[in-house]
């Protein structure tokens, strides 16, 4: 099954939201910005009749308790123009084990419209293109803090322009990979901000309403009071930088140095380098203490390199661009969000050669371990060959702990863990022509431990997933390399395949297999797999589904992957739902 993909250049988006919000000759404030869209709208949709795939947010998968990315087919029953919603009669669904309710209230831009269609008479290519340019606006040029706007001001004139070319700037790279990032990052916070402040203003609301016995609590005045602080503080350096002039001489100042260099510049950089660059971070201990860790380090170093102590892993990662390697004391160094790693570096914890991390308690101060200080963000994204050794990742309060988009990641002798509660949570995703390797380590209590995309590589020596909801989401087309590796207690599946049979030699939807040598016998060619994975307590050892019976066509899976992060609703907001499940699998 295929959707509309839509491929358009800068002149193209701005005509579009020009078209929808510049059409009389008068101001449009920020609280009339979203009617002339439901105008808009009413004028382009198929007001029902037409059949969507739907993409259900993160937050509405959390909330049913189903793993992330879910993907629905379903028919539009009716378009709730003014809220630029749309309610969902749900036909089909990806997996047969997943069962939800009949009639779903969701977002517009939720939705993909499928070339096929029931109702041939449907002016469906006109509803995409609607929809898209909806998406679109939603997703990249309207701010969590626009509602705040005074109504006053013209915001098309003030905004519209400069966002849609500040998106652009984003895609293209035309800024410091370092800026791009911190945007990026500022983005995603702003949009789990205003989440949270929506929830702690209706909660305020609803003890506003009740007896007057109720009292607020200071701590919810309190978080609603910082919400806003650093969601006018975002807005402010946002603002700022959607001016291509004052974003020029904030990113000298702040960003003096480019960290990450690609192609012929880099490796001139590589060569020029003579000494490798150390940094130490030490946590508080005594002088004997911290003697004993540097000698531990000193059989790690070489004897010519410069070695440098550091307060914190933080201040490395933001202010240097040229370290080889940094070793850290046993403790819990904590990060903010980044992306741009120094290629073919490393970050290794101090523990004498061949020790195991403490298993009783994988915080505890004799390791070293790894937080975010960043709510529903990212631990680390990596662009290219690094190395993580000796270190346990903290990811309970991250909604993915490791996404490896290009080059190669060693791991070794470390421990994921998740918050074990979430439907949602990623340990590790390989991205397309990345390699994950991870040698002696574990990826414990994720909603899906590790994730390998079309044309990537993941290798597995001595490693075990535990306790996750699946633990590996395997592509056909990717590489896998398994040796003496275990998938424990998997709630779901221990290894889930998509699109992993051609259909006409299978019956039914899926496949259940129990050892990837039973796998093997099902491929005429090679299989992508070498060796063996053992299975234990796991509920299905391997969960495949078949080619022909699977709701959504390669080319669509991997489209609504890319999308993942581009298009995603930032509603938290939760559907209707009905009263009755549907089960029935396309």
């Amino acid at each position: 099954m295929e959707v509309y993909e839509f491929d358009k250049c800068l002149l193209d988006r701005l005509e579009e939201s020009m078209s929808v919000l510049s059409w009389k000759d008068e101001v449009i404030p920020a609280t009339q910005v979203r009617s002339e869209w439901s105008y808009y709208i009413e004028l382009q949709i198929e007001p029902a009749g037409w059949q969507a795939i739907w993409k259900i947010p993160r937050v509405i998968c959390e909330e049913l308790h189903i793993r992330y990315p879910t993907v629905v087919f379903g028919c539009v029953e009716q378009v709730l123009f003014k809220d630029l919603k749309a309610i969902l009669i749900i036909q089909a669904v990806q997996e047969e084990d997943i069962h939800l309710p009949e009639r779903h209230e969701v977002f517009l831009e939720d939705l993909w419209p499928t070339k096929q269609q029931e109702n041939a008479e449907l002016n469906i290519e006109r509803t995409a293109d609607c929809v898209d340019r909806l998406r679109f606006f939603y997703t990249h040029v309207w701010m969590p803090w626009d509602n705040d706007n005074d109504d006053d001001l013209n915001w098309v004139e003030k905004h519209l322009e400069s966002r849609i070319r500040f998106c652009y700037d984003l895609r293209k790279r035309t800024i410091k990979r370092t800026l791009a990032a911190h945007v990026r990052k500022l983005l995603a916070e702003s949009k789990y901000l205003q989440q949270r402040r929506e929830y702690l203003e209706i909660g305020l609301t609803d003890e506003d309403e009740g007896s007057p016995e109720e009292t607020i609590s200071k701590t919810e005045v309190t978080d609603l009071m910082r919400l806003h602080l650093r969601l006018a503080m975002i807005r402010n350096e946002i603002e700022l930088l959607e001016n291509p002039e004052m974003r020029r001489i904030y990113q000298e100042i702040k960003f003096p140095e480019e960290k990450y260099f690609k192609g012929k510049k880099y490796t001139e950089a590589i060569h020029k380098k003579k000494d490798e660059q150390v940094f130490i971070v030490m946590m508080p201990y005594t002088i004997e203490q911290q003697i004993d860790l540097m000698h531990i380090a000193k059989k790690c170093i070489s004897t010519n390199a410069l070695v440098q102590n550091a307060y914190t892993l933080q201040d490395v990662l933001s202010t240097s661009c040229n370290y080889d390697c940094i070793y850290l004391s046993p403790g819990r160094h904590t990060v903010r969000f980044l992306e741009n790693m120094n290629e073919d570096a490393k970050i290794s914890g101090i523990k004498v050669a061949g020790e195991k991390l403490s298993t009783q308690d994988y915080f505890s101060k004799a390791n070293v371990v790894i937080s975010s200080s960043d709510d529903d963000s990212i631990l680390f994204v990596f662009d290219g060959s690094f190395t993580l050794e000796n270190v346990v990742m903290d990811c309970r309060k991250v909604r993915t702990g490791i996404v490896a988009k290009n080059g190669t990641v060693y791991i070794r002798n470390c421990t994921l863990i998740g918050d074990g509660k979430t439907s949602t949570q990623q340990g590790i995703i390989c991205n397309r022509g990345a390699s994950i390797i991870l040698d002696e380590c574990t990826v414990e209590r994720f909603a899906t431990g590790i994730i390998v995309m079309d044309e990537a590589e993941l290798r597995l020596n001595n490693s075990k997933v535990i306790n996750c909801k699946i633990g590996i989401d395997l592509s056909t087309i990717s590489k896998s390399h398994f040796n003496h590796s275990k998938i424990t207690n998997s709630q779901n599946n221990g290894i889930y395949v998509d699109t992993a049979f051609e259909g006409q030699n299978h019956k039914s939807k899926s496949t259940i297999l129990c050892t990837l040598k039973e796998w093997e016998s099902h491929f005429n060619s090679n299989p992508p797999f070498i060796g063996e994975c053992e299975f234990r307590g796991c509920k299905v050892n391997i969960f495949a589904l078949n080619v022909g019976k699977s709701l959504l066509s390669k080319n669509t899976l991997n489209y609504l992957t890319d999308a993942d992060t581009v298009f995603e609703s930032p509603s938290n907001e939760l559907p209707a739902s009905g009263s009755r499940d549907t089960s029935k699998s396309f």
